[in-house]
């Protein structure tokens, strides 16, 4: 039986990143059902029990080394692991745990990871150093593939997917009827950027002209409550906050109903673009980018000095083309699916699995 260890961004109530691990083990489990599957997780038995697999505390360093005595694979990844603008402990604390399993003799996988902003030279040199010496690497977008190689990185460098798209199921989008109001999902999140306000006026400006219900949807507990209060406050309009599921598939499932969607957090575009929502994308992060700007037929504004009348905008034009944009994204998930299944096959492949 080959065991496998999942280290990234878990246990944390961060609804994207446990549907990045959702994703990661749905994509595991569908390959092999007999794979032993261990995750590093600030919440172990939360992680155990929502996933059906082995947990231990992404802090426990005896408990890691002997999990990776024992593990064919180490899988970094997904989310932007790698990065120095929200904190310095990023860069070393991943790769740190990268190097238990190389000295463990344990085979490594960089999974479609987002990488950057990298803005100071020891997180760059330290990334550069350790990424070359993975056994199979693979990011979710160019922009990280551009950046690997811009700060050294010799291997090849996989481009593929979010594995969240793994969990998207075509029996699960919901076909739209007309209804008397539309109903928008918001999905905000606290920034140093100002944007609020800007963003209030907008969506005021909009529900002057249709009837609108406003869903406020919190993809980070304990982080997205108190920013989506305050916009709620700032609405003329009717909002509400919605309590979304803490299990990834039941949350994506919330999303369905929407007429449209505007979203700051990645993931929660993942999630409206999977359901088929039409959605527009307010980027504080290159990662936005690498998702929206491939689909010329959705747009983006940025978080860094929006205007109200822009929003405002963009959604009339998305409330004008909201059914020939459903279409669009009609086989949009269903393509982004068979590529992540199609990298875990080329992952099984390149460490012999």
């Amino acid at each position: 039986m080959n065991k496998i260890v999942i280290s990234g961004y878990y246990g944390f109530d961060n609804l994207g990143d446990e549907a990045i691990l959702a994703g990661i083990i749905s994509l595991l489990k569908k390959k092999n059902k007999e794979l032993k599957i261990t995750v590093l997780s600030a919440s172990p038995e939360q992680s155990a029990q929502r996933y059906g697999v082995e947990a231990v505390s992404r802090t426990s360093i005896p408990k890691i080394l002997a999990l990776l005595k024992e593990a064919d694979l180490f899988i970094s990844g997904g989310g932007s692991l790698l990065q120095d603008i929200t904190g310095s402990g990023s860069v070393p604390y991943y790769l740190g745990l990268f190097w238990l399993a190389k000295l463990q003799n344990c085979k490594t996988a960089f999974y479609a990871q987002g990488v950057g902003p990298l803005n100071k030279k020891r997180s760059r040199l330290l990334t550069a150093f350790s990424l070359n010496r993975f056994d199979f690497i693979g990011v979710r977008d160019k922009a990280s593939q551009q950046l690997l190689k811009d700060i050294g990185l010799k291997k090849d460098i996989k481009l593929t997917v979010d594995p969240v798209f793994a969990l998207y199921k075509r029996e699960n989008v919901v076909r739209q009827k007309i209804k008397g109001e539309l109903k928008i999902g918001v999905s905000v999140r606290p920034w140093p950027t100002s944007y609020l306000n800007e963003l209030a006026k907008g969506l005021n400006g909009f529900a002057q002209k249709y009837k609108v219900g406003y869903q406020l949807f919190p993809m980070h507990k304990g982080s997205d409550e108190k920013t989506s209060q305050e916009l709620k406050e700032l609405l003329d309009a009717d909002g509400e906050i919605i309590d979304l599921a803490a299990e990834p598939e039941a949350a994506l499932k919330e999303f369905s109903l929407l007429d449209l969607f505007l979203g700051v957090r990645l993931h929660s575009l993942i999630f409206a673009l999977i359901n088929q929502i039409p959605s527009l994308a307010l980027s504080y992060d290159p990662k936005i980018e690498g998702l929206i700007d491939p689909i010329d037929y959705l747009p983006l504004l940025k978080l860094e000095g929006l205007k109200a009348e822009e929003v405002e905008q963009k959604l009339e034009q998305l409330l004008s083309e909201r059914y020939t944009v459903r279409k669009k994204l009609w086989d949009f998930a269903l393509k982004k699916k068979a590529k992540a299944e199609e990298f875990l096959e080329l992952l099984f492949e390149e460490v012999s699995l």
